[in-house]
């Protein structure tokens, strides 16, 4: 049996990857910053997949913590097959000119720093075994602006730059390393928004709608298994289209 750990996977999207590997036989770990919903997540993984699942409590910003909790998965599980890293700090309303020192080192050491050395403590596990996959989720908004998003922005493009370097410096030990670029997400955070804001939104993508939760997941499972065993150092972008738009998409009719 092949293992993932997966962070952030309590709800949402990671929620999605996880389920998307378990009901293709994978044993799961996951992770949230609170120890009972992690469990709890992977209680009813275990129950409605019939895999092993396991949940840990895992803040990004403790290094010491990380390690830790990828010990304990070793130990867990005995391999680490693929790892994704999902969990991050979404940073709104973060721009230039309204971040203080406080808040950028919030976001940015749980999306760079967190994210690096998961990674590191990863690819530690993979290169005791058999290799494996790490697959980070990225975001549009590493190639281009939207306001109040700056620092996320910057992170989210350190860590494209990470993965194509982990590619390079991994493959000798059978480790591939790729990032999947988000566009809108359809989450908890779509269902408080009015029709009318939905609707804004929508048109703005050439597809006509944000991405389902499994529509990213479905993407983590390619990157993450043999289904791309030549694939590594990439960015596959699902967003919808939106990125292709030099100009704020309109409908030919509009």
């Amino acid at each position: 049996m092949k293992n993932i750990l997966i962070t952030g996977a309590t709800e949402n999207t990671g929620l999605a990857i996880a389920k998307k590997f378990a009901e293709n036989g994978w044993g799961v770990g996951i992770t949230s910053r609170e120890k009972e919903k992690s469990e709890e997540a992977a209680r009813k993984i275990a129950e409605e997949f019939s895999v092993p699942a396991r949940g840990y409590a895992l803040e990004l910003l403790n290094t010491e913590g990380i390690k830790a909790v990828f010990s304990a998965f070793e130990k867990d599980f005995g391999s680490l097959d693929a790892f994704v890293a999902n969990a991050a700090n979404l940073g709104v309303d973060f721009g230039l000119l309204n971040t203080d020192e406080a808040n950028f080192s919030a976001i940015v050491d749980a999306n760079v720093k967190g994210t690096f050395f998961c990674c590191q403590a990863a690819a530690e596990i993979m290169k005791r075994g058999a290799g494996g996959a790490i697959v980070t989720i990225g975001s549009v908004q590493a190639n281009g602006a939207v306001r109040g998003r700056t620092v996320y922005s910057m992170t989210k493009a350190a860590i494209s730059a990470l993965v194509k370097n982990m590619a390079y410096e991994l493959g000798e030990y059978g480790i591939r390393a790729n990032n999947l670029v988000a566009g809108a997400i359809h989450s908890a955070r779509w269902d408080v928004l009015s029709e009318e804001v939905k609707a804004q939104r929508r048109s703005r993508y050439p597809v006509g709608r944000e991405s389902t939760e499994e529509e990213i997941a479905n993407g983590v499972f390619f990157l993450g298994t043999d289904l791309s065993s030549s694939t590594t150092g990439t960015d596959l972008v699902i967003d919808s289209g939106i990125s292709i738009c030099m100009l704020p998409y309109s409908k030919s009719n509009q």
